[in-house]
């Protein structure tokens, strides 16, 4: 087995996680094409600083489990958008484990056991 990337491949995969990125944003949040040239921008820089690594976790899921490579590509696919979202609505992009605070695992266990104590 060869153990150089496929270049040609991996430049494929790339521009289509980046069209799919780019449609998905724009689908969400049509108010881009109106945005300024330097707004456009900055949602694209956010965009492309997810690039690398949303492939390296791409291609790493799927080699740990090939059977979820297409979902592995949309996580990828959303991943981007979700940066170029944030980017435009002026956010700062949040930490990708945010949600595994001490306070929200709190939150979120006390709002499950009141769900339960209900029930």
């Amino acid at each position: 087995m060869n153990a150089r990337p496929n270049l040609a491949r991996l430049d494929e995969l790339g521009q289509r996680l980046a069209d799919q990125a780019f449609r998905t944003l724009i689908s969400l949040c049509p108010e881009i094409r109106s945005a300024s040239p330097a707004r456009q921008e900055a949602v694209c820089a956010a965009m492309r600083a997810k690039v690398a690594p949303s492939i390296d976790r791409l291609l790493e899921d799927a080699r740990l489990a090939p059977c979820l490579a297409e979902a592995a590509f949309h996580n990828a696919v959303l991943t981007l958008a979700l940066a170029g979202v944030e980017a435009l609505q002026g956010k700062v992009v949040s930490s990708k484990y945010r949600s595994n605070s001490p306070t929200s695992n709190q939150n979120r266990k006390d709002r499950h056991a009141q769900h339960v104590h209900h029930h």
